[in-house]
């Protein structure tokens, strides 16, 4: 069975990856059917080819979970489903949870710093 799904190509803490087209037997990095996109997680870009992406989704290839949120994303889900495609730019720089910490947290210290008209 063929299977849609990520290759890691970053260095250490540098995410980046290829959307390939893979048997499932083989190993994460290992040797590939064909290319489909990049995906840089840390820049929040994609860049899929849509026609090799539809292509292999209609031989019976199967998409791994991410590489189906990502295709839905880039609106090539819902070309292969017959409707129209549309690219939703801000599904990639959503909330994050670390992100949301971080904002807790800065909201937590502002709040507790004591303001102007408190002091006096």
């Amino acid at each position: 069975m063929v299977k849609l799904r990520l290759k890691r190509i970053g260095k250490r803490r540098q995410p980046y990856y290829r959307i390939v087209a893979t048997h499932v037997s083989v190993a994460r990095n290992g040797r590939v059917l064909a290319e489909v996109g990049l995906y840089d997680p840390r820049h929040a870009s994609v860049k899929i080819d849509a026609e090799r992406a539809i292509e292999w989704l209609n031989k019976g290839a199967q998409m791994s979970e991410t590489v189906a949120t990502l295709f839905d994303s880039q609106g090539i889900l819902a070309r292969w489903k017959g409707g129209e495609g549309r690219v939703r730019d801000d599904a990639l720089t959503g909330d994050k949870p670390k992100r949301r910490r971080k904002q807790a947290a800065a909201a937590l210290v502002q709040s507790a710093e004591p303001t102007e008209q408190e002091e006096a």
